[in-house]
């Protein structure tokens, strides 16, 4: 889709409907500020190879867990099914594609296992040739692409996470930060019936049938690769601002408050 910025939707979009800048949010964390309570949780970094990918590698199937989702049958802990070994373990919190204003301000809850990695974007958008009618499908490079992600990436001026209080360090400047990533080329298949797309765009997106696959997408974004946390209560907060700080055109800002069972 085009490079045109679409700042009414709270999700990154691609091809002729206009990439929509946004924040998807995803949090998940909490809590315990008094004295002895437990370490911070781990951020892996993305020179790490966290599970065994790259956060590049990581960010692709985010993308295709996520674009791939019902929208009557959003799963609230994404269960990627695209990975074995540990890798298998890391989690998709969500919801993830969210249409709205372009202020958005939310808290969201969560219930996980324990033992579980999360990875999620603090700010995220994609591109990709998509478009309505089909036969209005553009015919980018996943260069091209790619480079269109760039553009629009380029207006995001602010990214922030607090996962139980404590900062993450090295995401001041968005375009520099350490986590931000570009994914390599990847292919998604929209759910069967109640696919995002139609729900994140409308009738814009009406032509966009289920159980079918779109190639090639490229996504970038800022994103966090958590070990998994101790059994109880956390949150995490994440900040995205787009335009200029004195009047932004977009903003986010998203705390989730999560639940860590015990082990069985």
């Amino acid at each position: 889709m085009k490079n045109k910025i679409k700042l009414t939707n709270a999700i990154p979009w691609a091809g002729r409907f206009g990439s929509a800048i946004a924040g998807l949010l995803l949090l998940a964390m909490a809590t315990s500020s008094l004295a002895g309570s437990p370490p911070a949780p781990e951020v892996l970094p993305p020179s790490s190879l966290p599970y065994g990918f790259s956060y590049e590698e990581w960010s692709a199937k985010f993308w295709q867990f996520n674009l791939g989702q019902s929208s009557k049958h959003y799963a609230l802990l994404g269960v990627p099914d695209i990975c074995s070994g540990p890798a298998s373990k890391v989690r998709f919190p969500g919801p993830n594609i969210i249409g709205g204003d372009a202020i958005h301000i939310g808290t969201n809850h969560i219930t996980m296992p324990a033992g579980t990695p999360l990875f999620f974007p603090v700010f995220c958008l994609w591109q990709d040739n998509s478009a309505c009618p089909l036969t209005n499908f553009t015919t980018l490079t996943a260069v091209q692409l790619a480079e269109a992600d760039e553009a629009n990436w380029s207006a995001v001026t602010e990214t922030s996470c607090t996962i139980d209080g404590v900062s993450v360090d090295g995401m001041e400047n968005p375009t520099n930060s350490i986590y931000n990533v570009v994914s390599p080329p990847f292919s998604y298949t929209t759910a069967e019936k109640d696919n995002v797309l139609f729900a994140a765009f409308g009738e814009a997106a009406a032509c966009i049938p289920g159980d079918f696959t779109i190639y090639p997408a490229v996504a970038e974004g800022v994103y966090v690769m958590l070990a998994p946390l101790k059994p109880g209560k956390h949150t995490i907060h994440t900040v995205a601002v787009v335009g200029p700080a004195s009047a932004p055109f977009a903003e986010s800002e998203v705390t989730w408050d999560l639940t860590v069972l015990p082990p069985e």
